[in-house]
């Protein structure tokens, strides 16, 4: 197998597949360029590895540019997109509104593709616009061998809500222990008290675990209710650190113990490496 890409080099070094350099530059107006190095006129199957974050408009046009010139030779393209763009816009929230995703995913579709993955999107149900052979695959079983080595107290994995449980639940099976969710409850009419749904967390330590952390917003609630609750210890992670704005100053600022993610957004807590994941789907594949 060969692989390319652009925006997802630590993922791709990772892989153990023969590397097809990509040459990429832009010019003076914008626009981009792209050309694969020769050898690629003789190959007959590729890995695409090409994640759409910020910029992602950029990285999509480099991802239809790479995909239209290998169907133009004739290869045939697996592509593993880390993080799918634009994926929380699933459906039409107001008359005449554009289902971005729904958009995306029919483009990439047109180029006959082999095959199709990603991680924890944040909607599946969004890959039925992909009509070849695709799958959402989930981190958590990286995640949990990553939780595996550090050296938590009792610990107990929790979702900032109950939509995100099932990712709780998937990487507290790997460490055998308990998962919960937070939990809104109305005390009156204009108090709301948010706590753990069914387990106290007092002196133990907590991991907060999501598909994303962009504006943190959810992340410091979780952990400020955490704190409050006697939590030794609290570590946020999530598959796609997006990171927007100043999230890592309002994490530690609510004392935030660790901030981990995978690398399917490059970021300086991104310590967790997708890439055994594609590489154990290819082997099923193939």
């Amino acid at each position: 197998m060969y692989v390319t890409g652009i925006s997802s080099k630590t993922i791709i070094e990772k892989l153990p597949y023969e590397k097809i350099e990509t040459e990429y530059r832009e010019f003076p107006d914008g626009e981009i360029y792209i050309r694969f190095e020769e050898k690629i006129k003789k190959i007959r199957e590729i890995l695409i590895v090409q994640s759409l974050y910020y910029p992602q408009n950029t990285h999509l046009i480099q991802l239809f540019f790479m995909l239209d010139t290998c169907k133009e030779l004739g290869i045939k393209v697996h592509l593993f997109v880390p993080y799918l763009a634009y994926a929380r816009q699933d459906k039409s929230f107001k008359k005449y509104e554009c289902v971005s995703s729904k958009t995306v995913l029919e483009i990439l579709d047109s180029f006959d593709l082999k095959s199709f993955y990603t991680v924890d999107v944040h909607e599946k149900k969004l890959l039925k616009h992909i009509k070849t052979e695709s799958k959402n695959v989930t981190a958590t079983s990286v995640i949990g061998r990553y939780l595996e080595k550090e050296d938590l107290k009792d610990p107990v994995i929790i979702s900032p809500d109950e939509g995100a449980v099932d990712i709780a639940k998937r990487v507290a099976e790997i460490l055998d222990c308990e998962y919960d969710y937070l939990e809104k409850k109305r005390i009156s009419g204009h108090i709301v008290e948010t706590k753990p749904k069914s387990i106290n967390t007092k002196g133990r330590d907590v991991v907060i675990v999501d598909d994303m952390i962009s504006t943190g917003g959810t992340m410091v609630k979780a952990c400020e209710i955490l704190k409050k609750e006697g939590t030794r210890k609290v570590l946020a992670g999530a598959t796609h650190l997006l990171m927007v704005g100043d999230v890592e100053e309002k994490l530690k600022k609510v004392g935030i113990d660790k901030i981990f993610g995978t690398d399917t957004i490059p970021h300086k807590y991104s310590s967790i490496s997708v890439a055994p994941l594609i590489e154990e789907e290819l082997k099923i594949m193939l």
